[in-house]
């Protein structure tokens, strides 16, 4: 599965280590990381399947089940640009910044990125209804399709995002599979 990320501003992924000058850095020879990119759809399939994370682990992987699919770092099809920028935390009282509050953080802006899902292992065998190929396709498209954001600070305005699966793409059935993948779990659960 072929997926486009669309990006509505900048990004950062950071690598936890900062430099002299700078506190959040970014690898600049992987800016999007493919650990990232299965935890932000796994995530957001943890949110379009709430109380199924058994459904879950059967396509993301887990302790007792392994996943059939691999993600590939993104791809920018246009050289992405890595630029500083300067935060400073403010005082509620004063309104004056704090005392050793200024933190300087790269940032990636990128127009679009485009990654894999691929199948390289055997589906596993699982406990409950039947999983087929297409119907990982159908959770992993929709789990695309629901992430809006990534990487750090992404409710306070940096990575918001737009993602696209392609082959499958969301359309109406694809969406009615999903939906009856879904019903079916959830009757089995309660059975």
């Amino acid at each position: 599965m072929r997926v486009t990320l669309t990006f509505h501003g900048p990004f950062r992924i950071a690598t936890g280590m900062g430099r002299p000058g700078i506190d959040d850095t970014v690898d600049p020879c992987n800016l999007l990381p493919a650990s990232s990119l299965k935890g932000l759809m796994r995530d957001s399939a943890e949110q379009l399947l709430p109380g199924l994370p058994r459904l879950v682990e059967a396509v993301f992987g887990g302790p007792h089940c392994p996943t059939a699919w691999g993600w590939e770092a993104a791809r920018f099809p246009d050289e992405p640009v890595v630029v500083t920028r300067a935060r400073v935390s403010l005082d509620e009282d004063s309104g004056a910044a704090k005392r050793d509050h200024l933190l300087f953080g790269e940032e990636v802006w990128a127009r679009t990125a485009e990654f894999t899902v691929t199948q390289y292992g055997p589906l596993p065998e699982i406990d409950g209804p039947p999983l087929d190929r297409e119907g990982h396709l159908a959770v992993l498209a929709c789990a695309a399709a629901g992430v809006h954001s990534l990487g750090a600070v992404r409710r306070r305005g940096l990575g918001w995002a737009q993602c696209t699966p392609e082959e499958p793409g969301v359309d109406e059935a694809l969406i009615t599979r999903f939906t009856a993948l879904a019903e079916q779990w959830r009757n089995h659960r309660h059975a």
